[in-house]
């Protein structure tokens, strides 16, 4: 019988020991609530109080987005959330799910701006970042791995790609696909600007030279003469520039420099550097063939994905973006996220703690077909 007793003494002991060190801590202290504030850095914040969860859903796919809030919701570790607001404001292709610290302003409980995850709904070229010309852009690198999926880093900022189509998302793009795509939009730009009247640079600094002209002589003659000419001689210019055919700006320039590529050059994969401008002299970001590893990639959206955004009826891709914590060169990358959870950081902690969850991902990855 005394063996008995030092054992169960001994169990309680040990109950005790892990609720002190946070082992059980959640079960209990996700249900203990308070109005207390404490505070941290120049501001005091309801850590204990029990938070809202505010869901916003329209659109056509009211019922998806529903099952995507029901399955992030469903983390006991949020359900109910203390300490912070969960809000989930949804339409028909994307969704926001924010989480936001309760700070005292005022004498009141408020919320602020906090961290935040971007969901989109059919939207592939969301993973492509910003284009370098139209429907082209700089390859994607693929810097990590998501229960499976792709994670990649663009031009903006690093997006996770949930898709089960097995097709690559991008192709490569030739160097004459992309001078071709630059002249036409070019050529479209100088068609407008001709069909509205607007007058080429020159043109324009021509017009203002001239309205300087006219200003400075009424108060310095002398000094307008001599300014009469730099005008003849920017006036002589454009027309020189004009009789020898000269480029008379970017569109001629790119025309001339696809105009000098071989039938060989043309079909080669086109590689973009910034400093192609200067190095090179072109104004397309072209980099040589030779040169290929001094640049990056051009792709274009794969046509496999090409009409996807177009369909209301299933969730074919997901693409995720993140932002959190306080750090702007790792906001997009939660798993970076090392922060203590205390003040505004408490919701970033959490929404931290969301891209591990594995159950919620599992749930919400099968809402893909």
């Amino acid at each position: 019988m005394r063996e008995i007793i030092g054992r169960s003494s001994l169990i309680r002991r040990v109950l005790m020991l892990m609720v002190f060190v946070g082992l059980l801590a959640p079960a209990t202290a996700q249900n203990s609530y308070s109005e207390e504030t404490v505070a941290f850095g120049k501001d005091e914040f309801f850590p204990y109080t029990r938070g809202k969860i505010i869901k916003n859903i329209e659109g056509d796919r009211t019922a998806k987005m529903e099952q995507i809030c029901q399955a992030i919701i469903s983390w006991d570790s949020i359900n109910p959330p203390k300490g912070f607001e969960i809000r989930f404001d949804a339409g028909d292709s994307h969704a926001q799910l924010s989480f936001s610290a309760y700070v005292k302003e005022d004498g009141l409980k408020t919320t602020k701006s906090g961290p935040a995850l971007y969901l989109y709904i059919n939207d592939p070229a969301r993973a492509l970042g910003s284009p370098v010309a139209d429907n082209i852009f700089i390859q994607p690198e693929k810097v990590d791995d998501f229960f499976g999926y792709p994670v990649y880093r663009n031009t903006n900022r690093e997006v996770t790609v949930i898709s089960k189509n097995k097709t690559p998302l991008f192709i490569p793009v030739t160097r004459e696909e992309y001078l071709q795509q630059l002249i036409r939009t070019e050529s479209a730009k100088q068609d407008k600007q001709e069909g509205s009247g607007q007058k080429r640079d020159s043109e324009i600094i021509l017009a203002e030279m001239e309205k300087s002209y006219r200003e400075l002589l009424k108060v310095d003659s002398e000094a307008a003469a001599e300014f009469r000419i730099e005008i003849q001689k920017f006036r002589a210019d454009m027309a020189n520039d004009q009789d020898a055919g000269a480029p008379a700006g970017l569109l001629a320039s790119l025309q001339a420099e696809l105009a000098k590529m071989s039938p060989a050059e043309r079909k080669q994969p086109a590689w973009y550097a910034v400093g192609a401008f200067e190095k090179y002299g072109n104004l397309s970001g072209l980099v040589p063939e030779s040169d290929r590893e001094t640049g990056t990639a051009l792709v274009r959206l794969a046509p496999a994905y090409a009409g996807m955004a177009g369909n209301k009826n299933a969730v074919n891709m997901m693409v995720l973006s993140w932002n959190v914590g306080s750090d702007n060169a790792n906001d997009d990358k939660p798993r970076l996220f090392h922060d203590v959870p205390k003040g505004f950081l408490l919701a970033d902690y959490y929404m931290a703690r969301l891209y591990y969850q594995q159950t919620v991902w599992n749930n919400i990855i099968s809402l893909v077909l």
